[in-house]
C-alpha cells in the first residue's frame, strides 16, 4: 500500500548456506542475496526465513525483503528480490526435512492408464494433504508427504480400498536440498552424488525439475545430518 522501497524482517540468525548447528560455523555463509523463488524452496523445506503467503504480495508489487540479523546490525544480510539470478554458479542452501513420508502406490495396472495419477491426488485434495516431491514409472507412483498430517493414515487407507490390486505402502525418510538461484551448469548434480556416496549414504530417490533450482536427495533419516554435511563441504565450502 505505501509503495515501500523495501521490507526488512529482523531475524535471530542469518539466512545461510547451511545450518550453523551442523556445520563448522565459520564454514557456513551469509547468502547475501537471492530470489523470491529460492524463498519459496525453502519454504517447501520447512525453512520459512519469510512466509510464502505474506511475501507474495511484496513479490507482485516488486518490494524486495532483507532478512537480518538482529543480533548483527552491521551486516547487510540477504535482500530478497524477484529477478536475481547468481552471476556466478553457486549453492544458495544446504537444508531439508527429517519428517517426511514416502507413500508408495504400485500397482501393475497403472502403466499406460491415462490419469491414474490424478485420481490419487483427488484424495490428497480431499484430505488436505499436500506433498513435497513425487517419482513416478511405469507402475509406480510415491508421493514425499511431511509426517505432521495426522489424517495421512486415514487417506491411505481409503486409497488401498480404491485400488484394491495395488500394493500401497509409506516409509520414513528425509530429503536434503540443494538449492540456488544459479546451478545450471553441468557437474553440480555430479559432484552431490559423489559427496554422499564417498559418506557412504545410498540415495533412495531424487527429484529435479528442469529450472535447476532444486536438487532433492531422499535418503535415510539417521544420514540427515550427516548428509547436509558432506553436501555443504563439497558444494559451498570448496
Amino acid at each position: 500500500l505505501t509503495g515501500a522501497a523495501e521490507g526488512i524482517i529482523h531475524k535471530e540468525f542469518h539466512l545461510s548456506t547451511g545450518d550453523p548447528k551442523l556445520m563448522d560455523e565459520g564454514n557456513v555463509k551469509v547468502i547475501g542475496h537471492t530470489n523470491f523463488d529460492i524463498a519459496d524452496q525453502l519454504a517447501d523445506m520447512a525453512m520459512e526465513a519469510i512466509h510464502p503467503k505474506a511475501s507474495k504480495e511484496m513479490e507482485l508489487k516488486n518490494i524486495p525483503i532483507r532478512v537480518t540479523n538482529a543480533f548483527d546490525p552491521g551486516n547487510p544480510g540477504t535482500l530478497i528480490n524477484k529477478d536475481y539470478v547468481a552471476p556466478q554458479p553457486r549453492v544458495d542452501m544446504i537444508c531439508g526435512r527429517s519428517d517426511m513420508l514416502a507413500v508408495e502406490i504400485f500397482d501393475p495396472e497403472m502403466v499406460g492408464q491415462s490419469g491414474y495419477d490424478h485420481k490419487v491426488l483427488n484424495f490428497f485434495a480431499a484430505w488436505k494433504i499436500s506433498y513435497i516431491a513425487k517419482n513416478t514409472n511405469a507402475n509406480t507412483i510415491t508421493h514425499y508427504v511431511s509426517e505432521k498430517y495426522k489424517n495421512l493414515q486415514s487417506c491411505v487407507e481409503e486409497l488401498r480400498k480404491t485400488f484394491p490390486n495395488a500394493k500401497i505402502s509409506s516409509r520414513e525418510v528425509a530429503i536434503i536440498a540443494v538449492i540456488g538461484s544459479n546451478m545450471k551448469i553441468p557437474g553440480f548434480l555430479s559432484r552431490a552424488s559423489r559427496a554422499l556416496a564417498d559418506a557412504k549414504i545410498n540415495i533412495l530417490a531424487l527429484d529435479q525439475c528442469m529450472r535447476q533450482v532444486n536438487m532433492q536427495f531422499v535418503i535415510d533419516r539417521n544420514d540427515f545430518s550427516d548428509a547436509q554435511k558432506a553436501l555443504h563441504a563439497e558444494l559451498v565450502e570448496k
